[in-house]
């Protein structure tokens, strides 16, 4: 397969270089660059061998931007040898799409329960339903727009790196960052009405999702086959 040969020939690039999340980053877009080069000169009339050898050929020497990484490794002290960013190889359309659905239904579900909790304690006043139906619209303008972006990628193989605790703790500070200034705009417009708990809940979103994918990725959905954990450890550690 074409796209398992281009990575092949990427990662042996930056063999002996430690798998930071900017050589993952750096690797991933290699990788896309020289697929679409191939693409183009099939469509020109080559055959997928000849458009692989000359997409690789039109990259040149890949060691140049490989010793900069190394270089870089080196000033800060790490080596190849050092503990991997556990990283995993997912279906990266799949696994993005599938996310965002989750992510959405639990959330959707918590403000259920909310609306409910509200309604009987009258705590559902008008200008709650003008944010509730705002949420609504961008709750499926953000499912829309993800599967626009995630279908192309649907079977593409990607390395991503696994959540782990600084992500997650950083989700809920903007979480709650979010919260805050809900409850100063409530504050400082219509204020007699207790409107902006919707927007508590929609920003549990931030955290839900990293949970969500942690969880998927736990369970091994949307894994590559043949796909494993390159470092067995707790995500949330």
């Amino acid at each position: 397969m074409i796209v398992e040969a281009i990575r092949y020939y990427v990662k042996g690039a930056f063999q002996g270089v430690k798998e930071t999340p900017q050589v993952l980053e750096q690797q991933e877009e290699l990788i896309a660059d020289i697929s679409a080069k191939v693409e183009d000169l099939v469509s020109e009339g080559k055959t997928r061998e000849e458009a692989l050898g000359a997409a690789i050929a039109s990259m040149g020497e890949l060691s140049a931007l490989v010793d900069e990484f190394r270089a870089e490794q080196e000033a800060l002290n790490l080596s190849a040898d050092a503990p991997l960013v556990p990283t995993v190889e997912v279906y990266s359309g799949s696994l993005e799409f599938h996310i965002a659905a989750i992510t959405t239904g639990v959330v959707a579900f918590l403000m259920l329960m909310c609306t409910a909790v509200g309604a009987v304690t009258d705590t559902i006043l008008g200008f709650v339903g003008v944010v509730l139906l705002a949420l609504l619209v961008a709750a499926a303008w953000w499912l829309r727009d993800t599967y626009i972006r995630s279908a192309p990628r649907w079977s593409e193989v990607e390395t991503r790196g696994l959540v782990q605790g600084k992500r997650l703790l950083k989700s809920i500070g903007l979480a709650a960052a979010i919260a805050f200034v809900a409850v100063f705009v409530n504050l400082n417009f219509q204020r007699n009405e207790f409107w902006f708990w919707p927007l508590w809940v929609a920003a549990t979103a931030l955290p839900i999702r990293l949970m969500v994918e942690w969880f998927a990725i736990r369970q091994g959905w949307f894994l590559a086959e043949d796909a494993s954990l390159t470092v067995e450890i707790d995500q949330f550690a």
